[in-house]
Protein backbone atom coordinates (compact mmCIF):
# COMPACT_ATOMS: atom_id res chain seq x y z
CA UNK A 1 0.00 0.00 0.00
CA UNK A 2 2.84 2.39 0.85
CA UNK A 3 4.29 2.55 -2.67
CA UNK A 4 0.98 2.72 -4.57
CA UNK A 5 -0.36 6.12 -3.58
CA UNK A 6 -0.65 7.38 -7.18
CA UNK A 7 -2.46 4.18 -8.19
CA UNK A 8 -4.83 4.70 -5.29
CA UNK A 9 -5.58 8.24 -6.44
CA UNK A 10 -6.04 7.26 -10.07
CA UNK A 11 -8.23 4.23 -9.47
CA UNK A 12 -9.98 4.65 -6.12
CA UNK A 13 -9.48 7.92 -4.25
CA UNK A 14 -10.10 11.41 -5.50
CA UNK A 15 -7.14 13.30 -4.00
CA UNK A 16 -4.13 13.33 -1.66
CA UNK A 17 -6.38 14.41 1.18
CA UNK A 18 -8.13 11.03 1.04
CA UNK A 19 -4.75 9.30 1.08
CA UNK A 20 -3.78 11.17 4.24
CA UNK A 21 -7.09 10.22 5.84
CA UNK A 22 -6.41 6.59 4.99
CA UNK A 23 -2.88 6.69 6.41
CA UNK A 24 -4.10 8.40 9.59
CA UNK A 25 -6.72 5.69 10.07
CA UNK A 26 -4.13 2.93 9.72
CA UNK A 27 -1.11 4.34 11.53
CA UNK A 28 -2.74 6.49 14.20
CA UNK A 29 -6.14 4.95 14.82
CA UNK A 30 -4.94 1.39 14.05
CA UNK A 31 -7.92 0.50 11.89
CA UNK A 32 -7.00 -2.55 9.83
CA UNK A 33 -10.33 -3.37 8.13
CA UNK A 34 -11.05 -1.24 5.07
CA UNK A 35 -14.79 -1.58 5.67
CA UNK A 36 -14.28 0.33 8.95
CA UNK A 37 -12.85 3.46 7.25
CA UNK A 38 -16.02 5.48 7.81
CA UNK A 39 -14.30 8.71 6.72
CA UNK A 40 -14.29 7.33 3.17
CA UNK A 41 -17.53 6.89 1.18
CA UNK A 42 -18.89 3.35 1.24
CA UNK A 43 -18.65 2.90 -2.54
CA UNK A 44 -14.93 3.72 -2.44
CA UNK A 45 -14.42 1.42 0.54
CA UNK A 46 -16.00 -1.45 -1.36
CA UNK A 47 -13.73 -0.80 -4.31
CA UNK A 48 -10.63 -0.59 -2.10
CA UNK A 49 -11.57 -3.81 -0.35
CA UNK A 50 -11.28 -5.71 -3.64
CA UNK A 51 -7.73 -4.58 -4.41
CA UNK A 52 -6.03 -3.92 -1.06
CA UNK A 53 -5.49 -5.27 2.42
CA UNK A 54 -3.79 -3.63 5.39
CA UNK A 55 -1.88 -6.23 7.37
CA UNK A 56 0.27 -8.63 5.40
CA UNK A 57 0.00 -11.37 8.04
CA UNK A 58 -2.54 -13.14 10.24
CA UNK A 59 -2.13 -13.67 14.02
CA UNK A 60 -2.44 -17.38 14.81
CA UNK A 61 -1.36 -17.69 18.42
CA UNK A 62 -0.68 -15.52 21.46
CA UNK A 63 1.32 -16.61 24.52
CA UNK A 64 1.69 -14.53 27.68
CA UNK A 65 4.59 -15.11 30.06
CA UNK A 66 4.34 -14.88 33.82
CA UNK A 67 6.61 -11.82 33.60
CA UNK A 68 4.29 -10.02 31.15
CA UNK A 69 6.13 -10.82 27.93
CA UNK A 70 3.77 -11.48 25.01
CA UNK A 71 4.69 -13.59 21.97
CA UNK A 72 2.69 -13.79 18.75
CA UNK A 73 2.83 -16.39 16.01
CA UNK A 74 1.89 -14.89 12.63
CA UNK A 75 1.00 -16.71 9.41
CA UNK A 76 2.22 -15.15 6.18
CA UNK A 77 0.52 -15.25 2.77
CA UNK A 78 2.60 -18.27 1.69
CA UNK A 79 1.69 -20.18 4.90
CA UNK A 80 5.14 -19.69 6.42
CA UNK A 81 5.13 -18.33 9.96
CA UNK A 82 7.16 -15.90 12.08
CA UNK A 83 7.19 -14.85 15.73
CA UNK A 84 7.23 -11.35 17.23
CA UNK A 85 7.50 -10.36 20.88
CA UNK A 86 6.37 -7.52 23.15
CA UNK A 87 8.86 -7.16 26.00
CA UNK A 88 8.22 -5.24 29.21
CA UNK A 89 11.05 -4.59 31.64
CA UNK A 90 10.77 -4.04 35.39
CA UNK A 91 10.25 -0.32 34.79
CA UNK A 92 7.39 -1.11 32.39
CA UNK A 93 9.38 0.07 29.35
CA UNK A 94 8.06 -1.60 26.22
CA UNK A 95 10.13 -3.01 23.37
CA UNK A 96 8.91 -4.72 20.21
CA UNK A 97 11.17 -7.54 19.02
CA UNK A 98 10.65 -7.73 15.26
CA UNK A 99 11.54 -10.46 12.74
CA UNK A 100 13.11 -9.76 9.34
CA UNK A 101 13.35 -13.29 7.89
CA UNK A 102 11.61 -16.64 8.04
CA UNK A 103 14.38 -18.70 9.60
CA UNK A 104 18.03 -17.63 9.44
CA UNK A 105 21.15 -18.71 7.56
CA UNK A 106 23.64 -17.61 10.26
CA UNK A 107 23.30 -20.91 12.21
CA UNK A 108 24.62 -19.58 15.53
CA UNK A 109 25.07 -22.49 17.92
CA UNK A 110 23.04 -20.90 20.72
CA UNK A 111 20.02 -19.83 18.64
CA UNK A 112 16.93 -21.88 17.83
CA UNK A 113 16.01 -19.77 14.80
CA UNK A 114 19.16 -20.93 13.03
CA UNK A 115 18.00 -24.54 13.39
CA UNK A 116 15.11 -23.71 11.05
CA UNK A 117 17.56 -22.88 8.29
CA UNK A 118 16.88 -19.98 5.96
CA UNK A 119 13.46 -20.03 4.27
CA UNK A 120 13.05 -16.52 2.88
CA UNK A 121 13.36 -12.79 3.50
CA UNK A 122 10.36 -10.87 4.77
CA UNK A 123 8.94 -8.13 2.56
CA UNK A 124 8.96 -4.69 4.13
CA UNK A 125 5.16 -4.82 4.29
CA UNK A 126 5.43 -7.95 6.45
CA UNK A 127 7.93 -6.21 8.73
CA UNK A 128 5.77 -3.11 9.07
CA UNK A 129 2.67 -5.25 9.59
CA UNK A 130 4.26 -6.77 12.70
CA UNK A 131 4.85 -3.30 14.14
CA UNK A 132 1.38 -2.09 13.24
CA UNK A 133 -0.24 -5.10 14.89
CA UNK A 134 1.88 -4.93 18.06
CA UNK A 135 1.27 -1.18 18.36
CA UNK A 136 -2.47 -1.88 18.33
CA UNK A 137 -1.86 -3.97 21.47
CA UNK A 138 0.60 -1.60 23.18
CA UNK A 139 0.16 1.91 21.81
CA UNK A 140 2.24 3.68 24.47
CA UNK A 141 5.81 4.81 23.88
CA UNK A 142 7.76 1.78 22.73
CA UNK A 143 11.16 0.93 21.34
CA UNK A 144 11.84 -1.34 18.39
CA UNK A 145 14.63 -3.87 18.13
CA UNK A 146 15.17 -5.90 14.98
CA UNK A 147 16.26 -8.96 16.91
CA UNK A 148 13.54 -11.47 16.16
CA UNK A 149 13.90 -14.21 13.58
CA UNK A 150 16.65 -13.65 11.04
CA UNK A 151 19.68 -11.44 10.41
CA UNK A 152 18.40 -7.92 9.60
CA UNK A 153 21.44 -6.93 7.55
CA UNK A 154 20.98 -10.02 5.36
CA UNK A 155 17.67 -8.48 4.21
CA UNK A 156 18.91 -4.95 3.78
CA UNK A 157 16.57 -3.55 1.14
CA UNK A 158 13.44 -4.47 3.11
CA UNK A 159 15.05 -3.34 6.36
CA UNK A 160 15.88 0.03 4.76
CA UNK A 161 12.31 0.51 3.54
CA UNK A 162 10.91 -0.46 6.96
CA UNK A 163 13.12 2.02 8.83
CA UNK A 164 12.26 4.74 6.30
CA UNK A 165 8.53 4.20 6.93
CA UNK A 166 9.07 4.15 10.69
CA UNK A 167 10.80 7.54 10.75
CA UNK A 168 8.57 9.17 8.12
CA UNK A 169 6.27 11.71 9.81
CA UNK A 170 3.49 10.77 7.39
CA UNK A 171 3.43 7.26 8.87
CA UNK A 172 4.86 6.47 12.34
CA UNK A 173 7.05 9.56 12.86
CA UNK A 174 9.30 7.36 14.97
CA UNK A 175 12.54 8.65 16.48
CA UNK A 176 15.58 6.88 15.04
CA UNK A 177 17.08 6.85 18.55
CA UNK A 178 14.39 4.33 19.58
CA UNK A 179 15.32 1.81 16.87
CA UNK A 180 18.02 -0.84 17.36
CA UNK A 181 19.40 -3.22 14.76
CA UNK A 182 20.90 -6.42 16.18
CA UNK A 183 23.40 -8.11 13.88
CA UNK A 184 25.78 -11.05 13.95
CA UNK A 185 28.46 -8.72 12.64
CA UNK A 186 28.12 -8.33 8.87
CA UNK A 187 30.78 -5.68 8.30
CA UNK A 188 29.58 -4.30 4.96
CA UNK A 189 26.01 -4.16 6.26
CA UNK A 190 27.04 -2.15 9.33
CA UNK A 191 28.82 0.37 7.09
CA UNK A 192 25.81 0.65 4.83
CA UNK A 193 23.38 1.05 7.72
CA UNK A 194 25.40 3.84 9.34
CA UNK A 195 25.74 5.62 6.02
CA UNK A 196 21.97 5.56 5.54
CA UNK A 197 20.96 6.10 9.19
CA UNK A 198 23.93 7.60 11.12
CA UNK A 199 22.02 7.90 14.42
CA UNK A 200 20.58 4.40 14.55
CA UNK A 201 21.50 2.05 17.42
CA UNK A 202 23.50 -1.04 16.52
CA UNK A 203 24.02 -4.14 18.67
CA UNK A 204 26.63 -6.64 17.51
CA UNK A 205 26.66 -10.25 18.65
CA UNK A 206 30.26 -10.98 19.68
CA UNK A 207 30.10 -14.00 22.06
CA UNK A 208 33.84 -14.62 22.00
CA UNK A 209 36.92 -12.50 21.47
CA UNK A 210 38.90 -15.57 20.44
CA UNK A 211 38.79 -16.24 16.68
CA UNK A 212 38.49 -20.03 16.87
CA UNK A 213 35.81 -20.00 19.57
CA UNK A 214 33.75 -17.32 17.83
CA UNK A 215 33.89 -19.22 14.55
CA UNK A 216 32.63 -22.33 16.33
CA UNK A 217 29.74 -20.44 17.94
CA UNK A 218 29.03 -18.19 14.95
CA UNK A 219 30.02 -19.55 11.52
CA UNK A 220 29.47 -16.07 9.99
CA UNK A 221 32.68 -15.05 11.79
CA UNK A 222 34.68 -16.93 9.13
CA UNK A 223 33.52 -14.37 6.53
CA UNK A 224 33.54 -11.47 9.00
CA UNK A 225 36.57 -12.20 11.24
CA UNK A 226 36.64 -10.55 14.61
CA UNK A 227 39.91 -8.66 14.07
CA UNK A 228 38.59 -7.10 10.87
CA UNK A 229 35.23 -6.41 12.52
CA UNK A 230 36.83 -4.39 15.34
CA UNK A 231 39.11 -2.52 12.93
CA UNK A 232 36.03 -1.37 11.03
CA UNK A 233 34.10 -0.57 14.21
CA UNK A 234 36.92 1.71 15.40
CA UNK A 235 36.73 3.61 12.12
CA UNK A 236 32.95 3.86 12.24
CA UNK A 237 33.07 5.11 15.83
CA UNK A 238 35.54 7.84 14.87
CA UNK A 239 33.37 8.85 11.92
CA UNK A 240 29.88 8.70 13.45
CA UNK A 241 30.63 9.08 17.19
CA UNK A 242 28.05 6.39 17.86
CA UNK A 243 28.67 3.86 20.63
CA UNK A 244 28.10 0.21 19.74
CA UNK A 245 26.56 -2.40 22.01
CA UNK A 246 28.45 -5.69 22.08
CA UNK A 247 26.04 -8.54 22.84
CA UNK A 248 27.82 -11.37 24.66
CA UNK A 249 25.94 -14.63 25.25
CA UNK A 250 27.58 -16.46 28.17
CA UNK A 251 27.83 -20.23 27.68
CA UNK A 252 29.17 -22.63 30.29
CA UNK A 253 32.67 -23.99 29.49
CA UNK A 254 32.75 -22.02 26.23
CA UNK A 255 33.41 -18.32 26.47
CA UNK A 256 33.85 -17.03 30.02
CA UNK A 257 37.44 -17.41 31.11
CA UNK A 258 40.59 -15.39 31.65
CA UNK A 259 41.63 -15.82 28.00
CA UNK A 260 38.50 -13.95 26.90
CA UNK A 261 39.15 -11.20 29.46
CA UNK A 262 42.72 -10.83 28.20
CA UNK A 263 41.41 -10.38 24.65
CA UNK A 264 38.97 -7.74 25.83
CA UNK A 265 41.92 -5.86 27.36
CA UNK A 266 43.31 -5.43 23.84
CA UNK A 267 40.33 -3.38 22.67
CA UNK A 268 41.71 0.08 22.00
CA UNK A 269 38.66 2.29 22.35
CA UNK A 270 36.71 1.03 25.30
CA UNK A 271 34.47 4.12 25.32
CA UNK A 272 33.16 3.04 21.92
CA UNK A 273 31.43 0.00 23.37
CA UNK A 274 28.79 -1.01 25.88
CA UNK A 275 28.89 -4.72 26.71
CA UNK A 276 25.53 -6.40 27.26
CA UNK A 277 25.90 -9.75 29.03
CA UNK A 278 23.26 -12.39 28.21
CA UNK A 279 23.40 -15.73 30.05
CA UNK A 280 22.38 -18.24 27.40
CA UNK A 281 18.75 -19.35 27.30
CA UNK A 282 17.72 -22.99 27.03
CA UNK A 283 17.58 -24.39 23.49
CA UNK A 284 17.73 -28.11 24.38
CA UNK A 285 21.35 -28.57 23.34
CA UNK A 286 23.51 -30.61 25.77
CA UNK A 287 26.65 -28.47 25.37
CA UNK A 288 24.85 -25.11 25.39
CA UNK A 289 24.26 -24.45 29.10
CA UNK A 290 23.85 -21.40 31.26
CA UNK A 291 26.83 -20.80 33.59
CA UNK A 292 26.31 -20.46 37.31
CA UNK A 293 25.77 -17.10 38.94
CA UNK A 294 29.25 -17.04 40.47
CA UNK A 295 30.94 -17.23 37.05
CA UNK A 296 28.54 -14.69 35.50
CA UNK A 297 29.36 -12.14 38.20
CA UNK A 298 33.09 -12.90 37.88
CA UNK A 299 33.00 -12.20 34.15
CA UNK A 300 31.03 -8.96 34.55
CA UNK A 301 33.31 -7.73 37.35
CA UNK A 302 36.45 -8.33 35.29
CA UNK A 303 35.06 -6.46 32.31
CA UNK A 304 34.22 -3.48 34.51
CA UNK A 305 37.68 -3.54 36.09
CA UNK A 306 39.35 -3.16 32.69
CA UNK A 307 37.23 -0.13 31.84
CA UNK A 308 34.04 -1.27 30.11
CA UNK A 309 30.51 -0.21 30.88
CA UNK A 310 28.62 -3.48 31.38
CA UNK A 311 24.91 -4.26 31.54
CA UNK A 312 23.19 -7.58 32.02
CA UNK A 313 20.05 -8.78 30.30
CA UNK A 314 17.83 -10.78 32.60
CA UNK A 315 15.62 -13.51 31.18
CA UNK A 316 12.17 -12.45 30.11
CA UNK A 317 9.63 -14.72 28.52
CA UNK A 318 11.66 -17.91 28.85
CA UNK A 319 8.61 -19.86 30.00
CA UNK A 320 6.97 -19.22 26.60
CA UNK A 321 10.20 -19.60 24.59
CA UNK A 322 10.39 -15.93 23.69
CA UNK A 323 13.75 -15.06 25.27
CA UNK A 324 16.89 -14.29 23.26
CA UNK A 325 17.71 -17.17 20.92
CA UNK A 326 14.45 -19.06 21.48
CA UNK A 327 12.25 -17.94 18.58
CA UNK A 328 11.41 -20.90 16.40
CA UNK A 329 8.67 -22.12 14.10
CA UNK A 330 8.51 -25.75 13.06
CA UNK A 331 7.76 -25.64 9.36
CA UNK A 332 7.82 -29.41 8.93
Amino acid sequence: MFENQQYLINSHLDNQYRIKQLIHSIFIKKIFNISDFTIIPKTIRSSLDKDFYILNLIPLKKNISKDGTIKFLFKLSDNNCIESVILKDKNNRITFCISTQVGCKMNCRFCMTGKMGFIRNLEYTEIISQILFLSSIENKNFNIVFMGMGEPLDNYENLYKSISILIDKLYFGFSISRITISTSGIIDGIHRLLHDFPSINISISINSMIKKVREELMPISKKNPIDKLFKELYEDYDKYKKRFTLEYVLIKNKNLNINEINEFKKIKKKDAFLINIIPVNSINEPDIEKPDEKHIKWFCRNLKEIGFKVTRRYRRGEDINSACGQLYWDNK
